[in-house]
């Protein structure tokens, strides 16, 4: 067996024009299944092109921000992997800027890849997704699945669609009870603000240009609505069952609108119809464009291949292996239902579609809390399915807010949400601070 060779960012890989260096940024360290990958390809290719894995992460939050500076700046000074990993947002450390990379001609455009590949044609892929990750019509980055971000509430209260506005939160939330709240009854500001701008943060900033808006109602809204949530929880003493059981209770009763969730497959309209005792609406984020105020949020990896690649074909045949079927017949894919996110690969999708409404999800029930209902799971209903697949196909968003970016936003607003700065002073220093770092960046 010829095991792929493992270098530590910053010691110097191969230079060798038959290995591939694959720069690695993946939290925690190289995962099992890349590596395997990784030994795979060179198995196939044991007299010809190999790949080096790189580790820029290290074993810590302080190696892995250092890894990241140093991954950037071999990128300035021309010293660019030939496939690459755009790792995620872990604590402290961000994920690579992909807007940024691909801005600067860094990244390559797959897209032509897909349509040119023997075997993989754009019909055989679950589309929106991957349009959702599209920059300027250009393709530049590959993940094998997805899973779908939101905002859900009872379809009663917030209504049966996938938009809506900020002034559409607040009707509906005149119309509840006097004791309801909007999210979870100790939510705090700086969870909302992340959850709330994270989805609409690139929407005021053009990198292209280097020109940013945030000088407009829609933003001025955003920063007000955020502002009216307090700063510290008010169930700091609640015991974990005190709090399970309020919050089971005030979303069965109609007493809570909104909740943040991440859906990993159709199977789970079912759950959130039981959480919420009625159907569940996946309405999204406020948004002011009326685009969809959901996101899709890659599962595992986020693979990219360079401008530059010593060898786009070799790399190419690295890279397909996340878009081509993983599972042969419904029996292959049982093991995995429980956890299994939204594959890209179509036939992966229709196999799991197939499994869910014909064995369902899971077996046995589910109870939250000991004086509340019991879930009695079944197969996906063609109702469900529907609905989730309507939801799927209207989101044309991918997460990829630049980390830094909603930091710098962050800490502009804190004096306002202190009441030491008024909105239009924070909304000045948050326009010229990113403006600033979107022109030194892009």
């Amino acid at each position: 067996m010829i095991l792929a060779a493992c270098a530590a960012g910053g010691k110097n890989p191969s230079t060798d024009k038959n290995t591939l260096i694959f720069a690695s940024f993946q939290p925690f360290g190289i995962s099992r299944e890349t590596r395997q990958a990784v030994e795979q390809f060179n198995r196939a290719h044991y007299n010809g092109v190999q790949i080096e894995i790189v580790d820029y992460w290290g074993g810590s939050y302080e190696e892995a921000i250092g890894g990241r500076e140093r991954l950037l700046a071999e990128f300035s000074t021309g010293h660019v992997p030939d496939i690459l990993d755009l790792g995620s947002d872990a604590g402290p450390v961000k994920m690579l800027p992909y807007r940024q990379l691909v801005q600067r001609g860094y990244l390559e455009d797959l897209r032509p890849y897909i349509e040119n590949d023997p075997d993989i044609q754009c019909e055989d892929l679950l589309e929106a997704p991957l349009r959702a990750a599209e920059i300027d019509g250009g393709l530049y980055m590959l993940f094998d699945s997805v899973r779908l971000a939101t905002l859900a509430g009872a379809g009663h209260i917030v209504g049966d669609h996938h938009s809506w506005s900020f002034a559409d939160i607040r009707e509906a939330y005149a119309a509840m009870p006097e004791d309801s709240t909007i999210f979870e009854y100790d939510c705090t500001r700086s969870q909302l603000f992340r959850h709330i701008l994270r989805m609409d943060l690139d929407g005021y900033v053009d990198w292209e240009t280097g020109q940013c808006r945030f000088d407009c109602p829609g933003f001025r809204m955003t920063l007000e609505f955020i502002r009216s949530f307090p700063e510290e929880s008010s169930a700091q003493n609640d015991s974990v069952e005190t709090y399970n059981h309020e919050l089971f209770w005030r979303m069965a009763e109609g007493r809570q609108m909104l909740f943040t969730t991440i859906v990993n497959n159709p199977g789970q309209v079912q759950r959130m119809d039981w959480m919420l005792q009625g159907r569940a609406s996946f309405i999204g984020y406020p948004t002011e464009d009326g685009s969809t105020g959901s996101a899709f949020v890659p599962a595992d990896q986020r693979f990219a291949m360079s401008a530059t690649c010593r060898d786009k074909e070799a790399a190419w045949e690295f890279l397909r292996e996340r878009l081509l079927p993983q599972y042969r017949n419904v029996g292959s894919l049982m093991d995995d239902l429980e956890s299994m996110s939204v594959p890209v690969n179509l036939a992966d999708y229709r196999l799991m579609r197939q499994t869910l409404m014909s064995q369902g999800r899971l077996s046995g029930h589910f109870q939250y809390t000991q004086e509340g209902p019991v879930i009695e799971y079944h197969a996906v209903t063609g109702e469900e399915m529907q609905r989730f697949e309507s939801w799927l196909n209207s989101i044309e968003k991918l997460d990829l807010c630049d980390g830094i970016l909603l930091d710098i936003v962050e800490e502009q607003s804190g004096p306002y949400f202190a009441g030491d700065k008024t909105l239009d002073e924070t909304v000045a220093l948050i326009q010229n601070r990113v403006t600033l770092y979107v022109n030194e960046n892009r």
